[in-house]
């Protein structure tokens, strides 16, 4: 069964360059555990409460793949780039509802 990853963020301001070693990093490790994009986006208003301003949606294999990416010593490394980056993030997996 796919398992997403779903990111919800809200980056600091004048961050771009955290924002992009962070990505340089973290975008081939989720490449390399089977990490496929289902889909990128940005906010464009909100309708009701706020909302991040990057939704980023992977499909990955199984849960347990997702999980052992985040748990690896070299995905921990990006942490404090990740971190410096964004003022929120929320990191959700998620599966299809029945």
């Amino acid at each position: 069964m796919t398992t997403q990853l779903i990111l919800l963020g809200t980056r600091r301001p004048d961050t771009d360059d955290d924002f992009k070693a962070y990505v340089s990093v973290a975008g081939p490790l989720f490449a390399a555990a089977g990490g496929t994009w289902n889909g990128q986006f940005d906010r464009v208003d909100d309708l009701a409460g706020e909302g991040p301003d990057q939704v980023r949606i992977m499909d990955f294999p199984d849960e347990d793949t997702i999980r052992a990416l985040f748990g690896s010593a070299e995905y921990r490394q990006v942490i404090p780039l990740r971190d410096k980056a964004f003022e929120e993030l929320r990191i959700i997996v998620a599966t299809t509802a029945p």
